[in-house]
């Protein structure tokens, strides 16, 4: 689960409670099948485990739950979102990267939804690379707003997209990321790839928390230059009337992949 941060940078969003509340509700609600995946992805059930950009800490707390075995520690540049970690993992305070550990120092490394906003997604990766032990697996995860499918797709979404599209791109950050996984994680020097893309549609999760994890982040994190704070404020009201109508449905997709350092 940032520009040069790793994870979300809380203070960048009108309300840093509900987006550390939102953030806590996008690892709970498809936390069964990112378990299974993580299994399939080939996360071990025992040994050292960086959680690289663990944000609040919702998302280690349930590989713990399952995994009781693992040694977990949360990495995250957010100092307001460590604090919140804190209290389920031991945590660190840096940047993805110039991790402040030796080289081989564990066993996986978990990394999600961090990539699609770092301005350079393979230094982050070298840097992975150098401190999982050989033999250490890679478990990563990451959304491709090129998968978002809306119906109806309302003119106030469309445009608010764009330019938050455009802010991330100002910041060297790729939104479309999802696609360029499988190719980064091979250049990066893994090997033995498991590549998986996950659906997450508002049929199986329901409309309000599709709209509140996938459409509400829409209209934040915008540069004011791109979209007034009045078209923002549309923006939410359009994805209200989106969550209300019970005709609507959405759909997106993260794509996953393992791989191990040889």
């Amino acid at each position: 689960m940032s520009t040069l941060q790793l994870g979300y940078s809380v203070g960048r969003f009108k309300d840093a409670g509900a987006e550390v509340l939102r953030l806590e509700r996008q690892a709970s609600f498809i936390a069964d099948a990112e378990n299974r995946l993580l299994t399939a992805l080939g996360l071990p059930d025992s040994g050292r485990v960086l959680d690289l950009g663990c944000g609040p800490g919702a998302a280690a707390a349930r590989i713990l739950a399952n995994r009781p075995g693992l040694d977990v520690i949360g990495l995250d540049r957010d100092a307001g979102l460590l604090t919140r970690a804190r209290s389920i993992v031991r945590v660190l305070q840096a940047d993805a990267e110039g991790l402040p550990f030796p080289s081989s120092s564990f066993d996986a490394v978990h990394v999600r939804l961090l990539l699609r906003h770092v301005p350079r997604p393979a230094a982050v990766l070298a840097e992975v690379h150098r401190v999982l032990r050989p033999g250490g697996r890679l478990v990563l995860g990451d959304s491709d707003d090129g998968a978002l499918v809306l119906h109806p797709f309302p003119d106030e979404i469309a445009r608010a997209l764009d330019a938050k599209h455009e802010s991330a791109r100002r910041r060297g950050a790729d939104p479309f990321i999802g696609r360029r996984l499988p190719a980064l994680v091979r250049t990066a020097g893994f090997s033995g790839l498991t590549v998986r893309a996950q659906a997450i549609d508002s049929g199986a999760v329901g409309r309000p928390t599709f709209g509140e994890v996938v459409l509400s982040p829409i209209a934040d994190a915008i540069d004011g230059d791109l979209l007034a704070l009045a078209d923002q404020e549309r923006t939410a009201g359009a994805i209200r009337r989106w969550i209300d109508d019970a005709g609507a449905f959405g759909m997106t997709t993260v794509v996953s992949v393992g791989g191990t350092k040889d």
